[in-house]
């Protein structure tokens, strides 16, 4: 057993997943930016995705940023949100180019890059929809002016993020308005932007379908290297691993017990109203695990070369509850489950501090 909860994190597989990955997109001419932020800056599974031949890492928090350098990682580091005022000396100090929207910040950023000698590369974030962070395209005239003569900082990029906040997904249609808005910005500016990072995972399954125009030459990867999969219907990207990272816990409990509560029910302490469908008697076990690790329905049981059907009923904030059915003899207490996961439940277990990360 490897210590439970678990990560298991097959580092092989995750640098063959960035692979095929990069292959794919190269065929498009775009280069990928791999994403670490859902790893929480882990530095093995970063130099992973570089051996798969991402052209730089990137992450959200400037901790994890920082994480990666001081674990030795020498490679271009992006961060993706725009920076906070407050940490705007590490951004200059620790990552190598950031992706900005507010004229303020930029001011900010130029300001601290001349007082270290250097200038900070950028990528503008444009809003093509999503209506998350952004400058809207109307707006692009003002904001280049504004930012267009500052010393510290060098432009070399727009973007544009899709399908995280408002689930908008990528089309011919927005990709167009965000590279109609980069020619403008380069009018602005008076020189050609080397970058137009075209957004995320998201925009991986419509790549070759001419959603995806020429000119678009970067994109920002993270889920999809890590699960092998496309975000919006969860196929299985071809050639890729679905179990680069699994979860595993172990059975603490395993009895025979009807399907429904007995006695009168309110609202549980997370102020749900349960509803159990009327069964025979079942195995219900319990596993150390529970949602200060990961949300019950981002788990999915693992058959694990054994016929039994696993379902997840519930969890609390630390006992997983699972239908075993009719014939659970394979299973004990003490027994090991092994779960697959979805976006959120990799970025929950990650983050826990009760979750074990262990390289396979």
């Amino acid at each position: 057993m490897t210590g439970n909860p678990s990560l298991l994190i097959d580092l092989q597989k995750i640098t063959e997943n960035t692979r095929v990955i990069v292959q794919k997109c190269a065929l498009h001419n775009i280069n990928v930016v791999a994403v670490t932020k859902s790893v929480c800056g882990d530095p093995g599974v970063g130099r992973a995705m570089l051996e798969g031949g991402a052209v730089a890492l990137a992450d959200a928090r400037i901790k994890n940023i920082k994480r990666l350098r001081r674990e030795g990682v020498r490679e271009n580091l992006m961060l993706l949100r725009s920076p906070m005022i407050s940490e705007i000396e590490d951004v200059v100090k620790y990552s190598s180019m950031s992706l900005n929207s507010e004229p303020e910040v930029l001011s900010r950023l130029s300001e601290c890059a001349s007082e270290h000698g250097i200038r900070h590369k950028v990528i503008i974030m444009i809003d093509v929809g999503e209506i998350r962070e952004g400058i809207l395209p109307a707006d692009i005239f003002k904001v280049g002016e504004q930012i267009k003569n500052l010393k510290g900082i060098r432009i070399i990029g727009a973007g544009t993020n899709l399908a995280c906040y408002s689930g908008v997904r990528p089309t011919n249609e927005n990709m167009n308005l965000l590279l109609q808005t980069a020619l403008e910005l380069e009018g602005i500016l008076g020189y050609r932007l080397k970058v137009i990072s075209g957004g995320n995972s998201s925009s991986l399954e419509v790549i070759g379908s001419g959603a995806i125009p020429n000119g678009i030459n970067q994109l920002r990867i993270g889920e999809s290297i890590l699960l092998g999969r496309y975000i919006s219907n969860g196929e299985p990207i071809p050639g890729a691993h679905q179990d680069a990272v699994t979860l595993t816990a172990e059975l603490i409990e395993m009895k025979e017990k009807p399907s429904l509560p007995v006695g009168e029910t309110g609202k549980n302490v997370f102020g749900e109203s349960v509803t159990a469908k009327e069964l025979q008697i079942h195995y219900r076990g319990i596993a150390a695990l529970g949602r200060q690790d990961v949300p019950p329905d981002s788990v999915f049981p693992a058959s694990q070369g054994k016929k039994v059907h696993i379902d997840v009923i519930g969890a609390t904030s630390d006992h997983m509850v699972l239908d075993f059915g009719e014939d659970a003899r394979t299973y004990g207490v003490g027994s090991e489950i092994r779960f697959n996961l979805d976006y959120p439940g990799l970025l929950a277990s990650m983050t826990s501090p009760y979750v074990n990360k262990v390289y396979v």
